[in-house]
């Protein structure tokens, strides 16, 4: 079954050994660019939609833990956080 970009960028990127791989995850979202442009440029439409579909912080980051996060966002909210990722693979794609 193939994921969606946002799930796959979380679960293959944002894990537990992500900071073992990649400097911040800015770099880790850069490798997921570089792997897949295709899936990378459907990825800031799908934050568009997920941060319409989960108004709460709550929301958020119960999505993204069910994804496989496993590190904290760096004190910005998952949604400044989100919009950051989108905005980097926006301008990366």
């Amino acid at each position: 079954m193939l994921t969606s970009p946002l799930e796959n960028l979380v679960g293959a990127y944002f894990h537990q050994d992500m900071f073992d791989l990649y400097d911040d995850e800015f770099a880790a979202v850069d490798a997921f660019v570089a792997s897949d442009p295709e899936r990378a440029r459907a990825l800031p439409n799908e934050v568009a939609r997920v941060l319409h579909e989960n108004s709460t912080e709550d929301e958020l980051e119960a999505l993204l833990r069910g994804f496989g996060l496993a590190f904290s966002t760096g004190g910005v909210t998952y949604r400044e956080w989100l919009t950051q990722i989108a905005d980097h693979v926006r301008a990366s794609t």
